[in-house]
């Protein structure tokens, strides 16, 4: 795969281009970079719309995940095609696409079985050279490499702050429902209701479920929750294990969505289903291990489900529910920004003073 920071030529004549970059822990800027250049004949350069900072931008942020100075971070972004290789047989200069959180190969094994998230050569966008190598989306540009995998096209209709979430949140939180095996008249609990909760939130009520619990502690999230047709429950008013049993007759619900990646979080997920049900975990983890509660699964026959997203696999199907009016994921977007000023939007967001900052070159 082509690196989206690399460039060709003398230095002189290279045009730079604002990004956020790493600097250090706790310490993001932006910086002008070398505009990134096609290399490899399967890479298409996008000319960025919009970008977004999510949740795992944080483990960055706060020194939880390797980056090397200088490197350009995000991963959510929609822009436009400015320049393909000449092996990009899907998409042409001028063309609206968004792209996948990581870049896949589309030849090993799990990607010729469809499971793209497990693909041998996975890079992951704006997560430096530890993840790949490939540049962050939080920028005026950005090379995606195998355009014709990694993009999709965007449907007219469709707007850009919708678009977006499909490269990563959006897909992240129908994963979590999809692997919880949710069935009409299904009691569905979600276990934080941050972006990819409320995402979960959105797409668990495709499926039909009777109710669906969302479990938190801060109140704007709590109230769009509610507005999603969600039943907010206040981890800070009373316990959500006992509050999901007393509105049950009795009963955990038949799955939990766990949205955060705490240890904590998914232990509520766990305490909170029912004999029977099924915990799903996309949560990144906080731990790298942790003890395992094998004997409350073994005797109440749960089932653990956890993983990454399998992102290329819902990207289309999604802009089609977005186009047919079925999902409104641009609602939880609380703080449009200029990319200039992505300082503040990493301290509002961090803060947890925003729900979703998306960002405008």
């Amino acid at each position: 795969m082509g690196l989206a920071n690399s460039t060709s030529g003398a230095d002189a004549t290279i045009r730079r281009v604002k990004a956020v970059t790493f600097q250090d822990v706790g310490d993001f800027r932006v910086t002008e970079v070398p505009k990134p250049a096609v290399q490899d004949p399967g890479d298409a350069l996008v000319k960025i719309t919009l970008g977004a900072i999510c949740g795992s931008d944080l483990h960055i942020y706060h020194g939880n995940a390797p980056m090397d100075e200088g490197a350009i971070v995000g991963h959510e972004m929609v822009g436009v095609i400015e320049e393909v290789g000449p092996d990009v047989r899907r998409f042409k200069v001028g063309d609206r696409v968004v792209s996948a959180f990581f870049a896949v190969c589309g030849h090993c094994r799990p990607c010729q079985r469809g499971w793209f998230a497990q693909c041998q050569e996975r890079a992951i966008f704006g997560n430096g050279f530890y993840s790949g190598g490939l540049g962050g989306a939080q920028a005026e540009f950005l090379v995606v490499p195998r355009a014709d995998l990694n993009l999709a096209a965007i449907p007219d209709g469709v707007l850009d702050e919708q678009a977006i979430f499909v490269g990563d949140i959006l897909s992240t939180g129908y994963f979590a429902a999809e692997r919880a095996q949710i069935v009409p008249g299904d009691v569905v609990a979600v276990i934080g209701a941050g972006p990819v909760g409320l995402m979960a939130v959105m797409c668990a009520q495709l499926f039909g479920p009777a109710v669906v619990f969302a479990v938190d502690q801060v109140d704007q999230r709590l109230e769009l929750a509610q507005q999603l047709g969600a039943v907010p429950l206040d981890m800070r008013a009373a316990h959500p294990v006992q509050e999901i049993a007393m509105r049950n007759h009795g009963q955990g619900a038949d799955s939990a969505l766990e949205c955060v990646g705490q240890m904590a979080a998914i232990e509520t997920a766990i305490n909170c289903v029912r004999g029977g049900g099924i915990v799903s975990s996309v949560g990144v983890p906080n731990q790298v291990s942790a003890d395992f509660p094998y004997w409350d699964f073994w005797t109440r026959d749960l089932t653990y489900r956890s993983g990454c997203a399998n992102v290329h696999a819902y990207m289309r199907p999604l802009l089609d529910l977005i186009a047919a009016g079925r999902l409104h994921p641009e609602v939880v977007i609380s703080h449009r920004m200029k990319l200039d000023e992505a300082v503040r939007a990493y301290q509002l967001f961090d803060s947890r003073e925003a729900t979703k900052v998306v960002l405008t070159p």
